[in-house]
């Protein structure tokens, strides 16, 4: 009882600590806002020696900069009072985004999932040995007050419960980025909160947008008819998406209809019988992100061959349109979510309607990606493993 007890204390006092720390400077009637006639004050204060310039100057840019708000995933308004110093990036993309954006140095606290992906492994390695206070549906709630953070980013589902647990003085925001639909916006909102308008634009318009919107533009004019039905299966089998998940806008715009869409779950475990009635023309099973079917770091088909022959080989799906056909797909469950999604948008277009998108080359995206955007050397034609068959 007594170490239960001390707990609390431990707990009670951290959050005191952190609250003190969220003082805005030259913020002097507590309403966290720097107004006109509070930098002429702090201005006085300069001129008598009672700050040091780079107080002044701090103070002056949090006048001219703050408050900054946007409205998160979940319609909620989110501001920001001073410049952002340290973030736990509970979302995984968040944390690449904010990487690009320079600021990897703000990140104090990753998920405990971060270094399953080899991507981030390989490209983001500075922030595999980060702490991490567990995750946004399971916080280690004591370890993210000693971390600090000013600011929380994670998955739209979890900062209702993020913020029952923790200090009302940590921002918690609400950014999938993830999916093709909202990727965009979500990501100039970051920046924004960041001090970092324009950084992602080059990115964004030279690579994001530009491919998500030549699929879009070519399948655009397909009718109901030329739009293959996909089923789309995540990591188990029969757990799949429907209407409202990222997964059906993927297939959407890559020219083909989750057999799924018009069902309002997000991911669930559906029964057989459903697939089979909706005779899937193709399937795509998700390769999980530790492998090792699939990935960066994969060479050797052997896995994700196994992978394949397991969902072939079911009987229950022996006459589907897809399995006589041959058209059975494992890919890197990485490639469409958070940065890399152009190209695993590419690939789910390269599987569905082959002739339409036979111009476009994903490993040579893969290339191109990783060495402007994040300056290093990658040969995804000689190493890694991305779908299975290979396109």
């Amino acid at each position: 009882m007594n170490r239960l007890r001390a707990g609390f204390i431990i707990i009670i006092v951290l959050a005191a600590i952190t609250i003190g720390l969220a003082a805005v400077p030259g913020d002097l009637d507590g309403d966290q806002i720097v107004s006109q006639d509070e930098l002429s004050k702090a201005e006085s204060s300069l001129a008598e020696g009672k700050i040091t310039s780079e107080q002044f100057e701090e103070i002056k840019h949090i006048q001219e900069n703050y408050p900054r708000s946007i409205v998160d995933r979940n319609n909620r308004t989110i501001t920001i009072y001073q410049p952002v110093k340290r973030i736990i990036a509970f979302g995984g993309y968040d944390a690449e985004i904010i990487s690009m954006l320079g600021d990897a140095d703000k990140i104090v606290g990753v998920p405990n999932y971060l270094k399953d992906q080899d991507f981030r492994r390989m490209f983001f390695s500075s922030l595999v040995d980060r702490p991490a206070p567990g995750s946004a549906s399971s916080p280690d709630c004591e370890m993210i007050l000693n971390l600090s953070p000013d600011l929380i980013t994670c998955w739209h589902y979890y900062p209702s419960k993020l913020e029952e647990q923790l200090p009302s003085n940590i921002a918690v925001v609400g950014l999938d980025l993830f999916n093709p639909e909202t990727f965009v916006d979500e990501a100039k909102k970051l920046a924004y909160l960041l001090e970092k308008e324009g950084a992602l634009d080059e990115y964004l318009d030279g690579f994001y947008s530009r491919y998500t919107n030549l699929l879009t533009d070519r399948t655009s004019k397909l009718t109901d008819e030329e739009r293959p039905r996909v089923y789309w299966e995540r990591q188990k089998p029969y757990e799949t998406f429907g209407g409202p998940n990222y997964i059906t806008n993927i297939i959407n715009i890559s020219g083909g209809k989750n057999i799924f869409a018009n069902d309002d779950f997000d991911i669930t475990v559906v029964d057989t019988e459903k697939v089979m009635k909706s005779n899937p023309d193709i399937i795509i099973r998700y390769a999980a992100s530790k492998g090792p079917e699939t990935g960066y770091s994969v060479d050797d088909t052997a896995a994700a061959k196994a992978l394949r022959d397991e969902i072939i080989g079911r009987p229950e799906l022996a006459d589907t349109n897809a399995v006589k056909n041959g058209r059975v797909y494992v890919i890197y469950m990485g490639l469409p979510l958070g940065i890399q999604g152009p190209i695993g948008d590419v690939c789910a277009a390269k599987i569905i309607q082959p002739e339409l998108f036979k111009d476009l080359d994903p490993l040579q995206m893969i290339n191109d990606f990783v060495k402007d955007y994040l300056g290093a050397d990658y040969d995804a034609k000689a190493h890694g493993l991305f779908v299975y068959p290979p396109l």
